[in-house]
């Protein structure tokens, strides 16, 4: 989107890109806009604004109006994706019917299985930053409950990694009432790979359970 306002701002330009998007923008001022609009905020210097604002007006079209118009223009030949959250049930549905569990897969980035006991889920999750996660939370609705828990688990820590394939992330955040143990690899939704990372979060989650559901049973109090 911001690349398509920045060209309409160059009005000095003879560029194909700007005939384009002008021709765009003048046919689209002649039709009614009976659809529903949603707001959209989008940052820009302050000359840029005023040029592109003075330049739909010439055409009796607002920002907002021009703007949708532009990126309706500018995805129209992309084929059509499905959304974050839908992908994110696809994904889920997929995974539970691998596992053979009966589970109603949602339009959300995680998916937790009890453990057995109060406050302690295994949860697997696509994280913001590019990570997916595998891992056993302690909220129990206690602080010094589940730190207890934690440094109990964490006493064992050498023999509990020696199950993994790589070093765990053990996170007992002084400032917040949970605890977290926690496997990580790169990974997002929309990768390729995506059969990979589905592969993944099963075996994982399988060998959380293997390994930490009897530590539970004497740990937990």
């Amino acid at each position: 989107m911001l690349s398509i306002i920045l060209r309409i701002m160059d009005r000095e330009s003879r560029g194909g890109e700007m005939n384009i998007m002008g021709g765009y923008l003048q046919r689209y001022a002649r039709t009614s806009l009976d659809d529903d609009q949603e707001d959209m905020v989008i940052s820009l210097p302050k000359l840029l604004v005023q040029q592109f604002r003075a330049y739909v007006e010439e055409l009796n079209l607002s920002v907002s109006e021009a703007i949708q118009y532009l990126v309706e223009q500018e995805l129209q030949d992309s084929p059509a994706t499905a959304s974050r959250p839908e992908k994110y049930r696809a994904f889920w549905k997929e995974l539970v019917t691998e596992m053979g569990v009966k589970r109603t897969a949602l339009p959300q980035s995680w998916l937790s299985f009890s453990s057995g006991h109060k406050g302690i889920t295994y949860t697997l999750s696509f994280g913001k930053d590019g990570r997916i996660r595998i891992d056993m939370s302690v909220d129990t609705g206690d602080k010094a409950a589940n730190h207890r828990v934690f440094e109990a688990l964490r006493a064992m820590r050498r023999d509990i990694e020696q199950h993994f394939p790589r070093a765990l992330s053990w996170e007992d955040n002084v400032h917040r009432r949970a605890c977290r143990i926690a496997l990580y690899r790169p990974g997002r939704i929309g990768d390729d790979n995506i059969e990979e990372l589905r592969a993944w979060f099963i075996r994982g989650l399988e060998l959380f359970q293997e390994v930490f559901s009897p530590l539970l049973g004497r740990v937990v109090t």
